[in-house]
């Protein structure tokens, strides 16, 4: 299983020292909205292939894999797949993945 099927949105997982990856179903996720996530987390950023576009929300044709998926697995720590709803509850059209500050 590669990490795009292993990190649903609003699954918090942790990678681990060794690359292996744990739910977490003890850590709840925090909301995004409008580019903005809840305090205590921070978005990945620089993952995106969108032409002329290098912040992190991801467009939803993306998906975790190629260098965002090596970086969550290179370096060990908590993460979470966040759907960006907008704060005018119009649809959302775009995600991002959050990593938990130490």
């Amino acid at each position: 299983m590669d990490l795009n099927d292993r990190m649903e949105f609003d699954c918090v997982i942790e990678v681990l020292a060794d690359g292996t990856v744990v739910d977490r179903h003890d850590i709840r996720e925090p909301e995004l909205h409008d580019g903005e996530v809840e305090g205590g987390w921070r978005l990945l950023n620089g993952f995106s292939g969108q032409d002329g576009y290098s912040g992190p929300i991801m467009h939803q044709s993306e998906f975790i894999g190629g260098w965002m998926e090596r970086h969550i697995l290179a370096n060990p720590g908590i993460y979470v797949a966040l759907v960006d709803y907008p704060l005018d509850d119009s649809e959302p059209d775009g995600w991002a993945v959050a990593e938990k500050e130490e």
